[in-house]
């Protein structure tokens, strides 16, 4: 080793003698210095404006961890320029001994082929760490500069540089040995790391193939590291490009000495790269992964809720069918290019817990009956005539797709959207996941949680809304309905998407619900008969789970209900004189009781400091008076604040007129207390806890009003027991403010960008002229 030693210091010295190295020091230095310790000068002068106008009442940058967004933030564009400039430190490395003639001393040395060549990468890796080390010098600096940084993350980022660095070299220096023109190696190196880079967009259409250029290709790699997630997949990666090339230009380097066949070299090729290839496909099996997420937060794993219900999975096979239309939405997600992406990009996470896994893929064409949508925007033409013109635009072979009767004797799709769309089977069971007409396309963490509770369970919570009095419906779009939230299949925040189901119901029979099933009324319009309401007693009674919505004007509706529980929907409606908007539209406050209920964000925000308070949009709304003489206890979940500007309107409210006016001759009336609008009861019968939850308004509910607002899922989730959604909330970050004013942020800016670059490049013209008189 000692003479691989001596041949890397005599490389590592040439550096220090060539203009273009220290070009490229300084160039690096200046740009990666401007773009770090550019995003901390900007945070701290966000920091001091935000202080100067809000004082104590700023909180920092909450829910922004400042080592993502301050040194994080970027490291792409430092990543590109390192990408620039090792070709121009690499391109000289072997091919400048041939133009010297010192090859053949080097060769009828007693020195080994595989010394000299690890001397010379051991050179150039040395002077690319100490390009290397002065970014992180930079990087230090900010960790000082940041309360609460996460020292670790930073760590994998460093160490992303490092094992990408020497992967580049290791290709440089063996472009640098197939030609004797070091600008032929400089533009070669380049096109290879390119070719490195965009290898998984190659073939990936090909079975087998598209496996080994995934593998193959750099794409990705940094970018975990960057983001903190360390594998040993990726670690194996750059060792093994890293060696692989390596082993190439000792391949090349012997093949110059040795008069053996061509046929030698090749064969010596061909086993190198098996083996590597062999290596990455083994290593990059799950099961075979070790991980280590490095942030303080674990955002790059599954959150400790879903993998609670993956460990509910008792390892039997977890059989996912991916179904892609042609002529459906999401399409370019689902072809067969697409496939390494969606399941490394996808379902790579949940693999990490649950290595029991298959897939199959079944292409095809179709469109629901009665669709004539895509007969109108191609008149004249037949499903199978658009298909093949939608095959040729997409770059996708149509004989795998199947024909609209082939995919229908197979299964039944008619119910979905015939988008991309899974099925996954558990022990026979089957339940959809289906991707979504947004940004992030295929399923989250809730979601996917929600269908493998299906596949768990043997029954699934179903809410029953009761129908046949106008009542607002779970299963319509309407702005007064209730379907967005709750069955709408194309939203992912949906609860059907999440593991629940809903129904309507037209009387409320003893045998009508399970253990898990609740009953809803929402806004009934006319009056319900005896017979119903008696129904409805009975099930309260029985320990049944309710939701119970009524509303102002329509009271003595629900209050025969609401009265067996010991609640009462007053008479009036409540006002406050708002000259923006009508009077009877407000702001009700969520109390912490009602935010106790379910982990919502918004919720879980308010507990974090992120946010103040919690809202729910009110359109009309009454009084809710309570008693516990029914034997629940009854607790407030949405008020709205008394103030001058609020009260009881018990006279004829008009909203779309002038404003209304207290008037104690109509019977008008104000309280001390806030104004309660919701109530949350409970009452222990035997094991069971018992819930209902009791709304005076039902418009809070509708999309119209935003679902619920900061309520979201939550009197679903309080009313199942919290087992439905799985709520993935990570921790709040803590590295949320700077320990450094803005003056003495770009005063450091200036130093590291500009000082000590001109600083370093005077002592590179010193040692170059040295060099020069010598």
């Amino acid at each position: 080793m000692r003479v691989v030693f001596n041949i890397a210091r005599a490389e590592l010295r040439y550096f220090f003698f060539s203009p273009i190295a220290w070009f490229v020091l300084i160039l690096f230095l200046m740009s990666s210095a401007g773009i770090i310790m550019g995003n901390l000068a900007d945070t701290a002068v966000q920091q001091d404006a935000m202080l100067e106008l809000q004082g104590s009442g700023f909180g920092g940058f909450l829910n922004m961890p400042l080592t993502k967004t301050v040194i994080g933030k970027g490291l792409d564009t430092v990543l590109m320029i390192f990408f620039l400039y090792i070709p121009l430190l690499t391109m000289g490395v072997i091919n400048r001994e041939y133009a010297a003639g010192s090859i053949k001393l080097l060769h009828s040395s007693p020195l080994k082929t595989r010394q000299i060549i690890l001397g010379k990468f051991l050179g150039v890796y040395s002077f690319v760490c100490l390009m290397i080390l002065m970014f992180v010098a930079e990087v230090m600096i900010l960790t000082v500069s940041i309360k609460n940084v996460e020292f670790l993350h930073i760590m994998s980022m460093v160490l992303g540089f490092f094992l990408l660095a020497a992967m580049y070299v290791a290709v440089g220096m063996y472009i640098s040995s197939l030609t004797s023109y070091p600008i032929v190696a400089g533009i070669g190196t380049f096109v290879v790391l390119t070719l490195f880079t965009s290898l998984r967009l190659l073939f990936q259409g090909t079975d087998y193939v598209r496996d080994v250029t995934y593998f193959l290709s750099s794409s990705g790699r940094v970018e975990s590291m960057l983001g903190g997630l360390i594998t040993t997949k990726d670690l194996v990666y750059f060792i093994a490009i890293t060696s692989l090339f390596i082993i190439f230009t000792v391949i090349k380097m012997k093949s110059v000495t040795e008069s053996k066949s061509w046929r030698v070299s090749a064969g010596r090729y061909l086993v190198a790269f098996t083996i590597a290839v062999v290596m990455l496909v083994v290593t990059s099996r799950h099961g075979l992964i070790g991980y280590w997420d490095v942030t303080r937060g674990k955002i790059n794993t599954l959150h400790e809720n879903t993998q609670g219900v993956i460990k509910q999975l008792d390892g039997s096979p977890l059989k996912v069918t991916l179904y892609t239309n042609l002529l459906g939405y999401n399409l370019g997600n689902g072809v067969p290019t697409a496939r390494n992406a969606y399941l490394w990009n996808f379902w790579a996470r949940y693999q990490r817990f649950y290595t029991n896994m298959e897939f199959e893929y079944v292409y095809y064409y179709d469109v629901n009956d009665g669709d004539s949508s895509i007969f109108k925007m191609y008149p004249g033409k037949t499903l199978d005539e658009i298909a093949e013109k939608y095959a040729e635009m997409n770059k996708t072979d149509l004989a795998i797709y199947k024909k609209p009767a082939e995919i229908r004797s197979l299964i039944n799709l008619e119910p979905e959207a015939k988008g991309l769309l899974m099925q996954v089977e558990y022990k026979g069971k089957k339940t959809y996941l289906r991707t979504y007409l947004d940004p992030e396309i295929f399923p989250s963490e809730r979601n996917v949680s929600g269908s493998l509770l299906r596949l768990i369970n043997d029954t699934t919570p179903t809410f029953k809304f009761l129908t046949g009095h106008y009542e607002r419906s779970p299963l319509k779009y309407g702005e007064r309905e209730y379907g967005n939230h709750s069955s709408n299949k194309s939203s992912r925040n949906a609860l059907i998407n999440m593991g629940l189901n809903f129904d309507t119901i037209p009387s409320v029979g003893a045998g009508s619900f399970s253990k898990e099933d609740v009953l809803v009324i929402s806004d009934p319009k006319t009056l319900l008969d005896k017979a119903i309401i008696d129904s409805v007693k009975q099930y309260i009674d029985r320990g049944g789970n309710a939701m119970f919505y009524s509303e102002p004007g329509k009271q003595f509706i629900m209050n025969p209900i609401l009265n067996h529980v010991g609640v009462n929907a007053d008479e009036g409606t409540i006002v406050r004189v708002n000259p923006q908007d009508m009077p009877h539209k407000f702001a009700g406050l969520i109390s912490r009781k009602g935010m106790d209920m379910a982990d919502e964000q918004p919720f879980f925000f308010f507990k974090n400091g992120i946010s103040n308070a919690c809202y729910t949009l009110i359109t009309g709304a009454s009084i809710l008076s309570y008693s516990d003489t029914s034997g629940f206890k009854a607790e407030q979940i949405t008020t709205l604040e008394n103030n001058a500007n609020t009260w009881v309107e018990r006279g004829i409210l008009v909203v779309d007129s002038a404003a209304p006016v207290f008037n104690t001759a109509e019977g008008d009336y104000r309280t001390e207390a806030p104004y309660p609008v919701g109530l949350q009861l409970t009452r222990k019968l035997g094991n069971k806890l018992q819930k209902i939850i009791i709304s005076s308004d039902a418009d809070m509910m509708s999309v119209a009003k935003n679902d619920g607002k900061d309520y979201g899922n939550a009197f679903y989730s309080y009313t199942v027991d919290n087992r439905f959604p799985v709520y993935h909330n990570f921790p709040v970050p803590t590295d949320i403010w700077l320990t450094i004013k803005k003056a003495p942020a770009q005063t450091m800016k200036m130093i590291l960008q500009y000082v000590i670059p001109a600083f370093i490049l005077a002592v590179g013209i010193v040692i170059l002229i040295r060099r020069k008189r010598k």
